[in-house]
């Protein structure tokens, strides 16, 4: 890839430029993960893209963490490449703090160590329900069955949403995560605003025991949410709880079915899950975090300018040499591992906790009836780039036997 230095933006800043698409780039197209890393040896460690708007992209570990935990300089008000620039709020994800934090704590009620650990017996029963589903068949498409169908489901059945509705839901969010207009995009916003005008609306015909309930009962400095509010956080949490863990149970499974040995070693030390779980989500990230400058700053020589946007990649923290020796190998006994794909400082993913819950919980109960497993088939992996990633397709196959149904 070629690095030259050029004028930034009108000729504010000179900087290293790399012609770099977040969406269509061929190293994503074959491999979305060392796409990404490929970056460490090919380009500097801060470069400028001219490509969807222009936007800086920040490569490695240490830089990234200095610019998520810097709210005085980066902001999180804008959080799509190219920019939406249509005012649409993600509460409390774009905002800033210290206004972010009380909209914040409101979540934190359900999203917890306490509700979270309460749900696990939840969780087992639907990770059995939907391998019931398939075991019997010795095969089945991953990707949407089970990678989508058990996070989707926990979070649908949470938040009080229809699970008749789960295809329609999955379909707005797969869209919504492709390289579309943001003219496209924007209309995707409005139909994800009027669910959850809908389903607040039911709500208050009828409450029920599920998360919109309790957001319509929720206080923010002693007065209850108004309905933009509450429409802007179910927004954030629509676009969260039927995407992010969908693909990162996709990803970590299509590197167990290639790992025989590993699959044995956790099902003979299922205490070593929470290591494996971590080392997935280190070595197979899934989100882009974006910032907009909001105040000028100079970080190794590169100027950002006010309303200028940034990528940070955390796939490519996770895989920094820099941070994790030898990063490209899977090693769930790694003594010092680093990452930070949830982001970090005060937008951390808010449902960081369920998340690693969802992927523990899955992984164990499925390993208790399908203990081996592999690939089927050797078709190509179809990814999809962008500001959150996926795996498209995941075929895998096991010996099925006719009492493993009624397991």
């Amino acid at each position: 890839m070629a690095v030259s230095t050029n004028t930034v933006s009108e000729g504010v800043a000179r900087a290293p430029v790399c012609d770099w698409d977040i969406y269509t780039q061929p190293e994503l197209l074959e491999d979305i993960h060392l796409g990404w890393h490929s970056l460490h040896e090919s380009a500097p460690d801060i470069f400028w893209t001219p490509r969807n708007g222009g936007h800086w992209v920040i490569t490695r570990y240490e830089d990234q963490v200095k610019v998520l935990t810097d709210p005085e300089h980066f902001s999180s008000r804008e959080l799509h490449i190219p920019p939406m620039n249509n005012g649409v709020m993600m509460i409390p994800l774009n905002l800033d703090p210290p206004e972010h934090t009380r909209y914040r704590a409101v979540l934190m009620k359900h999203f917890g160590p306490g509700p979270i650990a309460r749900m696990e017996p939840k969780l087992v029963a639907w990770a059995n329900r939907l391998i019931d589903r398939v075991i019997a068949d010795g095969q089945c498409d991953f990707t949407e069955t089970l990678g989508a169908g058990f996070p989707v489901s926990v979070f649908m059945e949470l938040a009080g949403m229809p699970l008749d509705r789960f295809d329609e839901f999955r379909s707005i969010v797969l869209e919504y995560f492709s390289n579309i207009t943001p003219e496209r995009r924007g209309q995707l916003q409005d139909r994800i605003f009027t669910i959850w005008r809908e389903l607040f609306d039911e709500k208050r015909r009828n409450p029920a025991d599920d998360l919109a309930t309790s957001l319509i009962e929720a206080e923010v400095r002693g007065r209850k949410l108004t309905q933009d509010e509450l429409e802007s956080i179910g927004y954030l949490l629509f676009l969260g709880g039927l995407d992010t863990v969908a693909n990162a149970l996709t990803f970590s499974f299509r590197n167990l079915a290639q790992r025989p040995d590993l699959q044995a070693r956790l099902v003979a030390e299922p205490e070593k899950l929470p290591d494996y779980v971590e080392e997935s989500l280190r070595r197979f990230a899934v989100v882009n975090q974006t910032r907009i400058v909001k105040k000028d700053i100079e970080i190794k020589g590169a100027q950002f300018r006010e309303g200028q946007m940034l990528i940070c990649p955390l796939t490519s923290a996770g895989l920094d040499e820099r941070r994790n020796p030898d990063p490209e190998a899977f090693d769930i006994d790694r003594p010092d591992r680093g990452h930070i794909t949830f982001s970090i400082g005060a937008h951390t993913c808010i449902g960081n906790m369920l998340a690693r819950l969802e992927m523990r919980v899955f992984t164990r109960e499925w390993l208790k009836r399908i203990a081996n497993f592999t690939l089927d088939g050797a078709d190509k992996p179809s990814w999809r780039p962008g500001m959150v990633m996926a795996l498209e397709h995941l075929k895998l196959k096991w010996d099925a036997r006719p009492t493993d149904a009624a397991a």
